[in-house]
């Protein structure tokens, strides 16, 4: 068993030697007896796994095979014209990080400091809100006040460079960040709550999206993670993760189970913000990708979040006299930016 979990709460372990599948045909159901028992297997797997595939989810494969082919495209990019966007140049963590740009930073409750985290194997193109990807908003509508500095701010690459690109990965965006809200308002029936509970925080959500690209290990026999264990910090994640394996979750065990790609699948995990409003009863499950395969591999995250001023606070009804509040309130928006701080190399608070 791992050092990693041997300290790792359960809270962080997957109770699984597989990851389940959840069906969303009933997501948009008039009948409310449908969405609530959506929610109730949402609840069981949030519960006891923190990872889940859903299928049906309404997102089409052409918008899903157009982005993929756009981070093949970005990625294809001679390294001089990527590190014109070097996330570096940006206050907000938008923009290209090289081969080494990020490293590994574990988990809240057992962090790697800085002097042993290691650099990860994989290169990434980062986003962030805009309200062009929100179909509550119109696109010249302001971005909200931000003291944060996490709003917009993105670097695209230009027309010429890469035909088509910003708006293949809007129009993306734009679908998950319809499915997120859809998604949280069965979380809000998953905890018991009015399903439009969490509506009001989610105006302008803490929104960021990921092109990742893992390479083949550059020495075959030598193991090396593309992307270090660690939590995600927000709400939730929604993974299109193409067609070559990589993603493998932690179970109480001490194993690291794959999640292999499935057709017609996304991949969903609950995020650090989630886990704590749920006093840990969600698991924010520890989670790496490691590249086997011989095969370049491509993966487009999407991190949800709520509003970036609005506060996480454990919800009364899961603290009780022998399970108190596992965290004080606190901004989403200050949580995320100390989190990119430490995860990206340059970056200091």
């Amino acid at each position: 068993m791992s050092i990693m979990t041997q300290q790792a709460e359960g809270s962080q372990l997957a109770e699984c030697d597989h990851i389940p599948i959840i069906d969303l045909s009933n997501l948009n159901s008039p009948h409310f007896e449908d969405r609530q028992k959506l929610a109730q297997s949402i609840r069981d797997v949030c519960t006891h796994v923190g990872f889940f595939y859903i299928k049906n989810h309404g997102i089409a494969e052409d918008v899903i095979k157009d982005i993929h082919s756009a981070a093949e495209r970005f990625f294809a990019l001679p390294e001089e014209q990527k590190m014109r966007l070097y996330i570096g140049h940006s206050p907000k963590f938008r923009g290209y990080s090289p081969l080494g740009g990020e490293r590994s930073t574990g988990t809240d409750d057992d962090p790697i400091s800085q002097e042993d985290a290691a650099s990860a194997l994989s290169e990434a193109f980062d986003i962030g809100y805009e309200t062009a990807m929100d179909l509550q908003k119109s696109k010249d509508d302001p971005l909200p006040l931000d003291p944060y500095e996490l709003y917009g701010g993105n670097q695209w690459p230009d027309q010429d460079t890469l035909p088509n690109f910003v708006d293949t990965y809007i129009r993306y965006c734009t679908m998950i960040l319809e499915l997120c809200r859809k998604m949280m308002r069965l979380i809000a029936l998953a905890l018991d709550m009015p399903e439009k509970h969490f509506d009001s925080m989610v105006c302008d959500p803490g929104v960021t999206s990921r092109m990742m690209h893992y390479p083949p290990q550059p020495v075959k026999e030598e193991i090396r993670e593309g992307l270090g264990a660690h939590t995600d910090f927000e709400c939730f994640t929604i993974l299109s993760q193409g067609n070559v394996p990589g993603l493998q979750v932690l179970n109480h065990s001490g194993e690291w189970i794959l999640a292999p790609p499935l057709p017609g699948t996304l991949v969903v995990n609950i995020a650090d913000c989630l886990s704590i409003w749920t006093n840990k009863t969600f698991k924010s499950t520890i989670h790496r990708v490691t590249n086997l395969t011989g095969q370049e591999r491509y993966s487009i995250p999407f991190f949800f979040g709520i509003d970036y001023n609005a506060t996480v606070s454990v919800l009364p009804n899961f603290i009780t006299v022998d399970k108190p509040a596992c965290k004080q309130p606190f901004k989403a928006g200050e949580w995320v930016r100390q989190k990119l701080s430490n995860a990206y190399v340059g970056f200091e608070g």
